[in-house]
Formats: C-alpha cells, sequence, structure tokens
C-alpha cells in the first residue's frame, strides 16, 4: 500500500515538472534604470522584556579587617616661613643739640643724648639751660633755669628697671613788691630779693612685664627730693609706693601701698601712710572698680580717714560713646619743692599742711565723632579740707611785700571740664581744652589767684615734613587777690594793724607763634613768638611777665 502511494506521488510530481517547462515565455525584456534603494520602517518593539525571577539567593556575608599597616617611605619636604615685609624703622641718631637766642633770651642751650635701639638698655642724658633778661619797667626781674638729668632702663623677660638722676637751679628776685599807702621807703637792696633753688632728685621703678595677665604682676617705686634756698633751709622728701595686681577669671584684684615722708627745716615734718585694696569687674561692654582708701596723716593735723573709692565705665557704642562716673577722695602732700615749682616768689618761711580731699564725685562722657575726631566731657564737685592760697601778707616792720605765704581754707569746688582732639594723620593737629571753676570758701573772701575760667588750644601744622607752624592760644579769666588797703602805724612807723581788701586781676590772654624748617634730617631753623598781644599780665599778683618777645635758634641732630 505504502509503495503505491509513493509510486503515484512521483509520477505526479513529474507530470508538473513537464508542464513547467512547456510554459516559459520565449520573449526576453531588459530594463535599464538608476538604482533606487527603499528602506522599509522596522517595527519599534515598544514595551521592554521582563524577567521574572521566582529563585531568590540571600547569602551572609562576614567581612574582616586585618589591621596592618603598609611601610610608606614618603618624608614631607620642610617648608620655609613666609617673610612679611615690616615698616621700616625709622633713622635713629644718638644726638641732639638746639641753641637759640632772642631779645628777652640770652641764650638758650639744650643737649640731649642717648644710646640708639637695643632690647636689653636705654641710656641717656639731658642738659638744659637758659637765661631771661630783666622786664624793662622792673628791676632785678631777671631769671635763670639750668637742667640736668641722666636716666636710663633695663630691660629683662618679665621684668623692667628704670631710673633717673636730676638736678635743677632756679635762680630768680623777688621783684613784685610795692609801696604801701601813705608810706615811702627806698628800694629793697638786692641781697633781700635774690632767691636760688637747688633741687637734687631720684626716681627708681621696677616693674613687671609679664605677658600673662593672669599671673601676679608688681610695681615698685622709690623716690627721694631735697630742695634748698638761698638762705640754706632744706627739705628731705621721701616716697616709696608698690601695686599688686591679679587677674582672676573676670576679675581684677589689685592692692597699693604708700609710705611718704617730708621734712622741712622752717615746718613741721609729717607722713603719710596709705593703703588701696580694689577690686574691679571687667565686662564685654563695660568695667566696675570698687573699693577702699585708707590713709593715716601724722603731722600738724593726725589722724585716720577712709574715703570710697568706685568707678564705672560702660561702652554704649563701641569706642565711640562711653559714659563713665566715680567717687575718690585721698590726703595730698604739700611741700617746698612742690610748692615753688608751681609758684617760685614763695616766702621761705611758709607753714606746710596736707590737704584732705573727702570726696571728689565725678562723671562724664567720652568718645569719637570720627575717625579724626575724639572728645571727653566731664563735671566733678569736690570738697577739700586745708587747701591752700597764695596771699602777700607782710610780717612785723616790713613794709614792702615781695613774697607770698600760704593760707589755708575749706573749699568746695564745681567744675567743668571739655576737651576736643582733631587729628589729619600727621598733618595737622588740634587741641583745644575748656575749663570752668565755681569755689566756695568757708574763711577767705575768695579763691585767691583760682580763675574761674581757662581756656587754651593748640594747633599744628605739617608741611611734607618740611615746615612745621605751631599756634598756641591761652585764656585765663580774672583771678582775686589779696591787697592791703589800710596799715595803722605808731610815730616809729611801727605797724600796729592792717585792713586787707580785694584786688581784681586782669584776665590773661596770650598767643604764640612757631615756625620750624627742616632743611635736612639733621638741621633745622626755627623762630618762635610769644605774647603777641605784648600784654605784661600778672599770673600771680605784682609779678607781670614778659610781653611780646621772639628768639630764633638751630636744632642738629646727631
Amino acid at each position: 500500500m505504502n509503495k503505491q502511494g509513493i509510486l503515484i506521488a512521483v509520477f505526479l510530481m513529474c507530470g508538473l515538472i513537464v508542464q513547467a517547462q512547456n510554459n516559459l515565455p520565449s520573449d526576453t525584456f531588459r530594463v535599464v534604470k538608476a538604482y533606487q534603494p527603499t528602506l522599509v520602517d522596522a517595527d519599534k518593539i515598544t514595551s521592554e522584556p521582563e524577567i521574572v525571577d521566582t529563585f531568590k539567593l540571600e547569602a551572609d556575608l562576614d567581612y574582616q579587617f586585618f589591621g596592618k599597616q603598609m611601610p610608606v617611605s614618603f618624608e614631607p619636604e620642610l617648608i620655609s616661613a613666609a617673610r612679611i615685609k615690616g615698616e621700616p624703622l625709622v633713622k635713629l641718631y644718638n644726638g641732639y643739640a638746639r641753641a637759640a637766642v632772642g631779645n628777652t633770651m640770652m641764650p638758650l642751650a639744650e643737649v640731649y643724648y642717648a644710646n640708639k635701639r637695643s632690647d636689653k638698655y636705654a641710656l641717656g642724658a639731658h642738659v638744659k639751660y637758659m637765661n631771661q633778661r630783666e622786664l624793662s619797667e622792673y628791676k632785678s626781674s631777671e631769671m635763670s633755669r639750668t637742667h640736668f638729668e641722666v636716666f636710663g632702663k633695663r630691660f629683662w623677660k618679665t621684668n623692667t628697671f628704670e631710673g633717673n638722676i636730676n638736678y635743677d637751679m632756679d635762680a630768680m628776685n623777688y621783684y613784685g613788691y610795692y609801696q604801701m599807702p601813705r608810706l615811702v621807703q627806698d628800694e629793697l637792696p638786692s641781697d633781700e630779693i635774690e632767691q636760688q633753688y637747688n633741687r637734687l632728685g631720684a626716681h627708681f621703678k621696677l616693674k613687671s612685664t609679664k605677658q600673662d595677665s593672669f599671673n601676679l604682676r608688681h610695681e615698685v617705686n622709690a623716690a627721694y627730693q631735697m630742695t634748698t634756698n638761698k638762705a640754706g633751709n632744706q627739705e628731705n622728701y621721701f616716697k616709696a609706693s608698690g601695686k599688686l595686681s591679679q587677674f582672676k577669671n573676670a576679675e581684677l584684684y589689685q592692692l597699693d601701698l604708700m609710705v611718704d615722708y617730708n621734712k622741712y627745716d622752717l615746718s613741721e615734718e609729717s607722713a603719710i601712710l596709705a593703703m588701696q585694696p580694689q577690686i574691679s569687674t571687667i565686662g564685654e561692654r563695660f568695667r566696675v572698680n570698687a573699693g577702699l582708701g585708707i590713709f593715716m596723716n601724722s603731722g600738724p593735723t593726725d589722724g585716720f580717714h577712709f574715703y570710697p573709692l568706685a568707678e564705672v565705665k560702660y561702652n554704649v557704642i563701641e569706642n565711640i560713646l562711653v559714659p563713665y562716673a566715680g567717687i575718690k577722695g585721698e590726703i595730698r602732700r604739700n611741700n617746698y619743692n612742690t610748692i615753688t615749682r608751681e609758684n617760685p616768689f614763695v616766702a621761705p618761711e611758709i607753714e606746710l599742711e596736707n590737704s584732705n580731699q573727702k570726696h571728689n564725685i565725678y562723671l562724664g562722657v567720652r568718645g569719637t565723632l570720627s575717625k579724626k575726631i575724639s572728645f571727653n566731657t566731664s563735671a566733678s564737685k569736690i570738697s577739700t579740707e586745708n587747701e591752700y592760697f597764695y596771699v602777700k601778707r607782710p610780717t612785723e616792720n616790713l613794709i614792702q611785700s615781695k613774697a607770698f605765704y600760704l593760707t589755708y581754707d575749706k573749699v568746695d569746688e564745681l567744675s567743668f571740664k571739655g576737651e576736643l582732639v582733631y587729628r589729619l594723620d600727621d598733618k595737622i593737629k588740634v587741641y583745644a581744652l575748656g575749663e570752668y571753676f565755681n569755689y566756695e570758701t568757708r574763711n577767705e573772701e575768695e579763691a585767691w589767684h583760682r580763675p574761674e575760667l581757662k581756656v587754651s588750644a593748640s594747633g599744628e601744622y605739617n608741611l611734607k615734613d618740611k615746615l612745621i607752624a605751631r599756634l598756641d592760644l591761652f585764656y585765663w579769666g580774672e583771678q582775686y587777690a589779696q591787697r592791703v588797703t589800710e596799715i595803722t602805724t605808731n610815730q616809729n612807723l611801727d605797724i600796729l594793724d592792717r585792713k586787707y581788701g580785694v584786688e581784681t586781676l586782669a584776665p590773661i590772654f596770650d598767643v604764640n607763634l612757631g615756625f620750624e624748617y627742616r632743611y635736612t634730617k639733621k638741621l633745622s631753623a626755627f623762630i618762635q613768638f610769644n605774647n603777641i598781644g605784648g600784654i605784661n599780665y600778672e599770673k600771680y599778683q605784682d609779678y607781670p611777665l614778659q610781653g611780646f618777645n621772639v628768639f630764633g635758634g638751630l636744632t642738629y641732630g646727631f
């Protein structure tokens, strides 16, 4: 059966093949044309295939770290420190000399000499001499001054020691005497009006310079001053003081100690002992200080005195507006040396007493108006016992009153003060100060020789460090002095009684103008005009000062 089927299929296929060969066309066609390929768009599959994995393998991995340091042979290269170029140091000279002459001065000479920069020590000397001619209207009004000083410092890592030894000689005359009413006498002989002060002094200080403010810091001072006059009267003054301070957190603890001794031949000796413990709290914008002043005064007025010490400052606007207030008091030393430096026309036989400043209450505001302008204003109320004043009182039968004596009284003082500073680099500098005082005395009729108003102003203009101009203005209001207005005598002209009145001294107005031309850095020339108004004003009663005067000279650095 199968064989028959296969045979039938073979015969059929053979028949088809034969038929296909018989149907081939007999014509041939050739087409000539440029080839134009055709691209058929592909069918894109839009869905991504996903494989569904039904077998999940979760393996627990265990990691272990082996601490092993690999050897490294790298060595870092040293880098040299960067150098910042600083400002060049100003060249210093060892010496400075100045000499001048003028219509009332012959001569003025000054020499200053010191070592150059050193981080171990400083040593120098200063000498100055000036001689002033007498006023044309007042005989024996000439005067001279001589000053000599040697000074030095020694620097260590944590301490600095410094000291100086000085000598001053001031020669002058009591030319301000006057004739009493209704009496005529010859002029006083020269040996009765001549005066000369010789002053020898020394001062030494040891101060801690530790950089860490939390360490205990110290400062020790010792000073000696000997003063003599032409009559041979001598004063010896000694003062020693010390200060200890240390920071603890935000508090500064401080203790001040002082021993002060004075002996003048014509007055009673006296001593002052003082101890002032204080604590200061310093905050970011404020500072509060509180303490107690304990003083013992041994002398004409013995006793212990206690004074409150307190001060508070608050920085409202940083370095722009800083109000402050405080209270303090002290025993103030009055000795022959300080009195004669202030007023050389005092009599040798003066009685010395220390002043008791019971309290000084003050408040004020300081700050800056701009980078160039700063100010300070304050008011104070001071109560002082044994405050001294200068008066001229003839003694025994001496008719002419040539010298000043001291009178003491209780004084209440109310004062107002204002300062203003303007600075434009080193080109322009201006400083102005005004002070007003109101005095209330217990026994004296007036506060003698104390002006109620003081005004001063100074200005400097520097033109390219070549030409420098300076202007100084001073004004003092009226002063009051005690004057003998009437005397009663017997037939032998012995003074039996005196009556005193008040003399008003004219205000003082002084203008000074100076110029300096720096020819080189070493050599310069200067000229100074003093008291341009030409007023022979009296700073002290019957003692007029020089009118208009001018002097000029040279300065040289070496």
